[in-house]
């Protein structure tokens, strides 16, 4: 079965002070996390689970008890332990050929229907790759001819090529061994860096999106642009 899984635990510091979650920060008068939401239903998924940390309560209110979407949500409460884990909690409740479809709450991204793109990829870890302007912030991801991932870099000055994830898919079976992968990498795990070393040992697939658009409220520039990006490209 398919499932939503969205990391919302983070602090959102630089956006702050904002006075509330950033998940929650209205661009063209929705809340940017109902985005992703939105985006997910459309691929088929109907329950999503919401992975968060006990001091957003106002997150959890506001989606909750005023979403329209708060029927198809399920809201995971747990300590703060980064990306990775926020992405693939839910792993514990499911069985192995599930599939959890994933993506980050504070971003904005076009067309609407990307996730249907990942699903010609069999393969247990797909990814949807975004051309964002500047590589160098996100996870940058090489792919050969055939869309299969060769290597995913973390936020470098120089990367090897400007598409970047936003979203993906990943089987529970994979995200259990992301976890495994996790725990070779130190103190200070990245999610980026784990799907990388899941990469080199088992096919796993990038799509870059045609005709994509992607924008990452996090910072107060960006966020000042964000109506004017969904008034470009939701259509």
């Amino acid at each position: 079965m398919k499932y939503g899984s969205i990391p919302a635990g983070g602090l959102g510091l630089r956006l702050q002070p904002i006075g509330f979650s950033k998940e929650l920060a209205p661009v063209a008068r929705r809340a940017v996390i109902e985005y992703l939401i939105e985006r997910m239903l459309l691929a088929g998924v109907d329950k999503i689970f919401i992975n968060t940390a006990e001091d957003k309560s106002d997150l959890i209110r506001y989606l909750a008890g005023k979403s329209v979407y708060k029927n198809n949500l399920i809201f995971m409460v747990r300590e703060r332990k980064g990306l990775l884990d926020g992405i693939v909690q839910p792993e514990q409740f499911l069985r192995p050929e599930d599939e959890l479809y994933f993506g980050l709450p504070d971003t904005i991204w076009y067309p609407k229907d990307a996730f249907s793109q990942l699903d010609r990829y069999p393969a247990e870890l797909v990814l949807g790759l975004f051309d964002t302007g500047t590589p160098e912030k996100f996870d940058s991801v090489v792919v050969d001819k055939q869309n299969k991932i060769n290597s995913i870099e973390v936020k470098v000055a120089k990367p090897k090529t400007k598409w970047t994830w936003a979203m993906g898919k990943l089987t529970v079976r994979a995200a259990r061994l992301l976890r495994e992968y996790e725990a070779q990498l130190g103190d200070k795990p990245l999610f980026g860096d784990a799907m990388h070393l899941y990469a080199q040992d088992y096919p796993s697939y990038a799509v870059e999106l045609a005709d994509s658009h992607c924008i990452d409220i996090g910072v107060p520039d960006d966020y000042d642009r964000a109506d004017a990006f969904v008034k470009q490209y939701d259509k």
